[in-house]
């Protein structure tokens, strides 16, 4: 198992959706070497202002600009360190989302 940590070469992209919305919106991009079933994404929740979360969508792209099927995995929020753990259909070619709201 990998982990993919946000803020390092990993190819993870963490951005804010809507700030100053009250409940942070986070998008995280999950780079094609992510392998679904397999690695874990982390994330400081506090680098957005947050230290728990209130729900999560995960959504797994299995070809470029196609319609991406719905992920699923564990989370754990330890401190503001959170945690997904992917489950899914193993390596693909174009990566995928994750939807993080948090508070």
């Amino acid at each position: 198992m990998s982990d993919f940590t946000d803020g390092t070469t990993s190819g993870v992209v963490t951005t804010e959706i809507v700030p100053n919305a009250g409940i942070k919106m986070i998008s995280i991009r999950v780079p094609a070497t992510f392998v679904w079933g397999t690695d874990a994404i982390i994330v400081d929740l506090a680098d957005y202002g947050a230290s728990d979360i209130s729900g999560f969508l995960c959504f797994e792209e299995t070809t470029e600009g196609s319609v991406a099927i719905a992920g699923t995995g564990t989370t754990a929020v330890s401190g503001t360190t959170l945690t997904f753990t992917s489950t899914g259909s193993g390596a693909n070619t174009v990566g995928g989302t994750l939807i993080v709201f948090a508070y």
